[in-house]
């Protein structure tokens, strides 16, 4: 066979490639150009959405023709991004939707708006679905099944406040301390003044024994900023778990304001694609 005609055979499988190609970049341009966000999101994922909204199995994917605007994945997210945050804002109105900086394909979403909101997850524009922080789910999960006035750090919290008790009784002995201290340096001046260096040997059992005791409180007294700092680190630890647990009790308030229990509110969020792209149709 001539080179000829191996191009003879070739030709019209590699002109049916590019036609496909050529098609599938003019649908989409199509799309775009008229605004049809299902149906840009249909020729991102052809398998997702006809899996998921066409409820056929096992379909076919695209992405050998998906990849051909690949580079151009930032400006279609960008081009995405405002409608599909505008039905998320209606859908979850307690979730905060930040932009990814220099990522448009990403935004952080947090539970709430104050000050210190914790991160919720991550939401991808072109698959139109949230990657959720599970340790943050897991402990709502379990701060929901706790009894009225319960916290999840109970233990961790009793625990820090029976060492706090302890530290600060240290410290607040150190005042009798020093009082104790320089009634023994009183008794050592006397001492010494009296006996003008010559002692007897109950004399020098009493100087050992107060010398013993002194040295005892100065090595006491020498811990008081060690004390002090750990003190400091178990206050600020307290105070961390303290507020954990206020924001885990906002983030469940504010869920439940929309949502009956946590079950149903993780259901939603995992269920995004499927109800946006409905919700597209809907309008269309």
């Amino acid at each position: 066979m001539t080179n000829r005609d191996t191009q003879t055979v070739l030709q019209p499988v590699l002109i049916n490639r590019l036609d496909s190609k050529i098609q599938y970049l003019n649908q989409l341009e199509l799309a775009i150009n008229n605004n049809q966000v299902s149906k840009v999101y249909e020729l991102l994922d052809s398998q997702k959405f006809n899996e998921q909204i066409r409820q056929r199995e096992h379909a076919d994917s695209n992405a050998h023709l998906s990849v051909l605007v690949s580079d151009l994945q930032n400006d279609i997210a960008s081009f995405l991004a405002p409608e599909l945050i505008d039905y998320l804002t209606s859908q979850f109105d307690f979730l905060t939707f930040n932009p990814v900086q220099d990522e448009p394909t990403l935004y952080d979403v947090y539970i709430g708006d104050w000050w210190n909101h914790r991160q919720l997850g991550v939401l991808d524009i072109l698959s139109a679905s949230l990657t959720l922080d599970n340790h943050l789910i897991s402990e709502l999960t379990a701060t929901a099944k706790l009894p009225d006035g319960g916290t999840l750090d109970d233990i961790k919290i009793q625990e820090i406040n029976k060492i706090i008790d302890g530290l600060e009784g240290f410290l607040s002995d150190n005042t009798k301390r020093s009082l104790e201290l320089r009634v023994i340096e009183d008794q050592l001046a006397e001492l010494i003044s009296n006996k003008a260096g010559l002692f007897g040997r109950g004399d020098k059992l009493t100087k050992q024994s107060l010398e013993k005791k002194r040295e005892l409180l100065l090595a006491t007294q020498k811990r008081v900023p060690e004390v002090q700092n750990k003190l400091d680190e178990q206050q600020k630890e307290l105070l961390k778990l303290e507020k954990l647990d206020v924001l885990r009790q906002l983030e469940l308030q504010a869920i439940f304001t929309t949502f009956t229990d946590l079950t149903s509110f993780i259901a939603a969020l995992e269920q995004i694609y499927v109800s946006y792209i409905h919700a597209l149709q809907q309008k269309n």
